[in-house]
């Protein structure tokens, strides 16, 4: 056992491990099976849950923060021989609105320079966003394009659990070209009579066949989960692009989904995903804040306010006045919000951030002032 390690195989910080083996899912999908490098046991994640990495990419001074959804099932980690975890990632093209923007810097750092053998530094398991199998109800798991990846680990987890509850995979994707996973989870279904599939293409390729590579096209939307008999008691999981997220999770309320029944993996401000003006902040609330004297000035932004205790962390109250500061994972864990703390101190209202070990340095999505405080944003 490594110092940072502990028995149940929870690490802290980063731990080596290397790439087993590259298994191409589609033209722009590939999965790397990530195995410990000191070949001890491994932490148990819950369906859903992320990886963390520092990634050494060429042209950059520092290691380069990243968090990749686990694809595999939990059962991957817990093998006697052979235990790893599978990242399934899309190589990321520069965007078509904007093609003099450069491509995805990891993903394609990912698949263009990490080959079998490589060895990479990871963080433990970490995510809000994971299956509560201690619900037996009906379970929807509705993805778009690579957000199929959770999904796909929360569809293979109730299955090794041998689970009978009726479950809907429901897919969004272009074309066959994109579309991973697609064999695996038609053989699911076939073999189990609980889980249905559904796939939805935007724009079927010449070699794409209705019936065996997808069930219909355009896009996903209420009446067609009420055509596959879903029902609005069901847990719905969604993962995907903003766009699909925002349609599909005001559909859904609208369809009268109670919103605790919907969970998301949403990179970005929940009251992005509702319709209609964002909730302001409650005028006494924010009084209350300004007479205690705790104020958050965003030195680059020239902005200076009185802490808002209805706003959790620092990135809340950003973008509540108008800023946007780069954030990925929002949970602590992949260090892209990581900013300069110039004057005060801050508190982690977050209990599995991992804090920057850098003096100077805090994670705005996971920490709140505990004096007034100057940040470099």
């Amino acid at each position: 056992m490594t110092p940072s390690q502990d028995q149940s195989g929870r690490w802290q910080g980063k731990r080596a491990f290397v790439v087993s083996r590259k298994d191409k899912e589609s033209e722009t999908v590939t999965s790397f099976i990530l195995a410990p490098e000191d070949g001890l046991p491994l932490a148990a994640f819950k369906p859903g849950q992320f990886l963390s990495f520092k990634l050494d990419i060429p042209g950059h001074d520092k290691p380069v923060p990243r968090s990749y959804t686990i694809s595999s099932s939990p059962a991957s980690a817990l093998l006697s021989d052979g235990a790893h975890y599978r990242l399934s990632i899309k190589r990321e093209p520069a965007p078509k609105d904007k093609p003099d923007l450069p491509p995805g810097l990891s993903s394609n750092f990912f698949h263009d320079h990490v080959a079998v053998g490589s060895c990479v530094q990871v963080g433990a398991p970490a995510g809000d966003f994971f299956l509560d199998d201690t619900e037996d109800g009906p379970v929807v798991l509705l993805s778009g394009g690579v957000g199929l990846t959770p999904l796909i680990s929360m569809l293979d987890h109730l299955v090794d659990q041998g689970s009978s509850r009726p479950t809907w995979f429901i897919h969004g994707v272009q074309n066959g070209a994109e579309h991973a996973f697609g064999a695996h989870v038609r053989e699911l279904a076939q073999v189990h009579d609980h889980i249905t599939t559904h796939v939805v293409y935007t724009e079927p390729g010449p070699g794409d066949s209705k019936g065996r590579d997808y069930d219909a096209t355009g896009f996903i939307s209420i009446p067609m989960l009420e055509s596959l008999s879903v029902g609005t008691d069901a847990d719905f999981y969604l993962c995907g692009p903003p766009p699909f997220m925002k349609a599909l999770f005001n559909a859904l309320l609208d369809w009268g989904v109670d919103e605790a029944r919907i969970h998301y993996e949403f990179f970005g401000p929940a009251t992005v995903l509702k319709d209609g003006p964002k909730e302001q902040p409650k005028a006494a609330v924010a009084a209350l804040a300004a007479a205690a004297g705790v104020t958050v000035t965003f030195k680059r932004s020239n902005i200076s306010v009185p802490w808002d205790p209805a706003h959790e962390t620092i990135l809340d109250l950003a973008e509540a006045n108008g800023i946007s500061p780069a954030f990925s994972c929002r949970a602590g864990v992949c260090h892209t919000c990581i900013v300069d703390l110039l004057e005060g101190e801050i508190e982690y209202v977050v209990d599995d951030a991992y804090q920057p070990e850098e003096v100077g340095k805090v994670l705005i999505c996971s920490s709140a002032p505990k004096t007034s405080v100057v940040i470099d944003v």
